[in-house]
């Protein structure tokens, strides 16, 4: 049957035909009639309408979606918070600003790791974080993610993850949000610092409110006032607290001062719970509001009794002596102050005694130290148990003591001064025993003997000095004569330093021999001569002294060492065999520690060896208790040096130290040598000497010897070798070196 030819359709017809076509397959073309070709015809344009408006949802679908991602784009790239994708390995494939710029500012971070940008401390976070998402996790967070930064400030932040996976995709992908925690992490820590700060503070806090009610208290002001928290919250803290100690215009004072500089500081008594009145540092601050006006105010407080207690005891020790109680030397000397200042106002005298232990020495040596202070301490009773009670008595250190009297004449002192040599002259009893110490006083008056303090401590000092040389445990009062002998003194330590200087001293030998065989020269001691210009031939006996008491007698030391191995060097270099030849040394040369390296040294500097020189010391250097001495005078023994006891029986030694250090020879003074074959008692010194000296294996030199008798005395005795006029005067340099040259010598 032949069908009509359709007829074409108006566009709109046409178009809503498509519509309701749209979504219907293709009719069957198998059949081709023209009328079916017309009819397919139709269908296409009907389904070519399809695909154009089909087209035109696609590209509004795709102009929404362009328009969507660019917002997208804008949101991801201006939010505030950072935003990351990352690959399945962790590295970054996408990072919007704010990610930039707390991992890596001004940087491209993309293709790089997220761990490259964490901090090592936080590296084990991020891995467990990794870990967690791969596994079953589709999101997790990590509270806390230290990063890198610059160093100056690094940044803290909060990253939640969420897992994305897709089936037709060869890797995951993971979105992450980074939020910056770092200032909320800075007021957490600030806040946590602030309350253990407020609870462990060793200082007790109080936050009170305008009308001065507790709002808040801190551990430090329940152990310090003794109320708890709940004694306090809303009780007025002048109430609480209040001591009674203070006046109102103290308060009003205190208050004026918050009001006027918004806070007050100070030294307050305040009450404890149990009722005790204590001082403490206060200091209160006052809060105010956003308008000006008080909201709180903040109160500090420390109980500053035991400071207290210790200024006192501070004060205390710095003005008196930590062993007895007495007065120290500061104290002595503002109390002397005090008593020339008063003499002077009353026109009286006033008069200062300096007092010295005789022999205390030997009483801490051979009982120690402990025994000695408490002797000090029993010394100490017995002066006060003697002076009045205006008056002062000092220890200066170690055995001095000085008593200032005050308002008194001469009489009067010197009285008071005789009693107290003979209190200290009776027995003390000390753990058991009964120890004897007497003492020397020296007494000097103001204002006779000085008008300062500065002269009259001289004073008093030289006059103590003169009672020891007098034979001690007696008074001495100051005479004009002492004070011309200090000046004297002084006068002739300055020559001597300037004869140091200007190379005034030189040697003279004191030539020994063979007791046995008087001709035969055995060996030789130097003595130090001194020529001053001016004055002439100054004797040792009174220029040793003075340099023993300052610190010129290390010099003269190093100085006779030098001129000694200088000429004993010349005499070897022009063929000459000099014999030993000793030499004095001071015990304080041994003291520094240092004696035996610079000796070694100036012997090595000129040629001289251990069997050429001797060292003489006498017996007050065995006393020495140093380790530093006896290791100076062991090294001297090891290197070969022979060691000799001078002027043997006029100290203090005993058999003990004779016996243990490595001697070689005992002097036997010439005090001794004067007497023999006339005086029984020089005669009975010398014979234990000798005796005593065979029984140690030691060498004997008798000095002094003056006449065929003592010679003949000695030789009958034992005595190997022999010094003194009787056989020769001290030589000079060049008259010994021509002894050395004519005299035979022992082998």
């Amino acid at each position: 049957m032949d069908h009509d030819d359709p007829k074409p359709l108006p566009p709109e017809a046409l178009r809503e035909a498509a519509r309701q076509r749209l979504g219907r397959g293709l009719t069957d073309i198998s059949e081709r009639t023209d009328a079916d070709t017309r009819a397919l015809v139709a269908e296409l344009e009907l389904h070519q309408e399809e695909l154009r408006i089909q087209n035109e949802v696609l590209q509004q679908a795709r102009d929404h979606l362009e328009t969507a991602r660019d917002r997208y784009r804008d949101l991801f790239q201006q939010a505030p918070m950072g935003y990351l994708i990352l690959d399945d390995e962790g590295r970054i494939r996408e990072a919007n600003r704010a990610a930039t710029e707390l991992l890596a500012p001004g940087t491209d971070v993309t293709d790089q790791p997220l761990s490259a940008f964490v901090a090592t401390e936080s590296q084990d976070a991020l891995h467990l974080h990794r870990r967690a998402l791969t596994g079953a996790g589709k999101a997790h967070v990590v509270d806390e993610l230290n990063l890198v930064g610059d160093g100056s400030s690094p940044r803290t932040v909060r990253m939640d993850t969420v897992a994305e996976r897709n089936k037709d995709a060869a890797e995951a992908r993971f979105r992450c949000a980074l939020m910056d925690i770092t200032e909320r992490r800075r007021a957490e820590d600030q806040l946590r610092i602030a309350a253990h700060v407020f609870e462990d503070a060793g200082e007790a806090i109080v936050v009170t409110d305008p009308a001065g009610r507790i709002q808040t208290v801190n551990q430090a002001f329940t152990r310090i006032t003794g109320y708890t928290s709940s004694d306090a919250m809303g009780v007025k803290i002048g109430r609480l607290l209040k001591s009674g100690r203070h006046s109102q215009a103290f308060y009003e004072e205190m208050w004026e001062g918050i009001n006027q500089r918004g806070f007050w500081e100070g030294e307050i008594w305040n009450r404890r719970k149990n009722g005790d009145v204590y001082p403490e540092w206060l200091t209160i601050n006052r809060v105010d509001d956003n308008v000006g006006q008080p909201r709180y105010f903040v109160t500090v407080f420390s109980d500053i009794s035991q400071l207290k207690d210790s200024h006192r005891e501070v004060e205390y020790l710095a003005n008196h002596d930590a062993l007895t109680g007495l007065s120290n030397r500061n104290l002595f000397q503002d109390r002397l102050l005090q008593a020339i200042a008063q003499a002077r106002r009353d026109g009286k005298q006033a008069a200062l005694l300096f007092l010295d232990l005789d022999d205390f020495k030997t009483i801490n040596d051979t009982l120690g130290h402990e025994v000695g202070d408490e002797l000090l301490v029993e010394v100490a009773s017995r002066l006060q148990e003697v002076v009045r009670d205006v008056d002062t008595i000092a220890r200066l250190g170690g055995d001095e003591f000085t008593v200032i009297l005050a308002d008194t004449h001469t009489d009067e002192a010197a009285s008071i001064a005789r009693r107290l040599v003979a209190t200290l002259a009776r027995p003390f009893e000390v753990r058991g025993r009964s120890l004897r110490v007497t003492c020397s006083i020296g007494l000097a008056l103001y204002p006779d003997d000085g008008e300062d303090a500065d002269t009259l401590s001289r004073a008093a000092d030289m006059a103590m000095y003169r009672a020891k040389a007098d034979g001690r445990n007696r008074l001495r009062l100051y005479e004009p004569a002492l004070h011309r002998r200090l000046m004297e003194d002084c006068s002739l330590e300055d020559a001597l330093r300037r004869a140091l200087v200007n190379d005034e001293l030189r040697l003279v030998y004191q030539p020994q021999f063979d007791a046995g065989d008087p001709e035969r020269l055995v060996g030789a001691e130097a003595l130090l001569r001194w020529e001053h210009p001016e004055r002439g031939a100054v004797s040792p006996g009174h220029f040793i002294p003075v340099a023993e008491k300052s610190d010129l007698i290390t010099e003269l030391g190093r100085r006779v060492e030098k001129i000694l191995c200088e000429q004993v060097g010349a005499w070897r270099a022009a063929g000459l065999d000099p014999p030993p030849i000793s030499f004095n040394v001071s015990p304080r040369d041994f003291r520094e520690g240092e004696f035996a390296t610079a000796l070694f040294q100036c012997m090595t500097h000129h040629g001289i060896g251990a069997d050429q020189l001797q060292l003489e010391f006498t017996e007050g250097t065995l006393t020495e208790r140093s380790d530093i001495v006896h290791e100076e005078i062991r090294r001297l023994h090891r290197q070969g040096i022979h060691l000799a006891i001078d002027d043997f029986g006029t100290g203090y030694s005993s058999l003990v130290n004779l016996k243990r250090l490595p001697l070689a020879e005992l002097k036997i003074d010439k005090s001794f040598v004067g007497g023999l074959g006339t005086d029984e008692n020089d005669e009975a010194i010398a014979r234990a000497s000798l005796a005593m000296a065979r029984a140690l294996a030691l060498r004997t030199v008798a000095e002094g010897v003056e006449t065929p008798q003592q010679l003949a005395w000695l030789r009958a005795h034992g005595c190997d070798r022999v010094q003194g006029f009787l056989l020769a005067h001290p030589l000079e340099a060049e008259d010994f070196r021509a002894m050395l040259q004519g005299t035979r010598r022992a082998r």
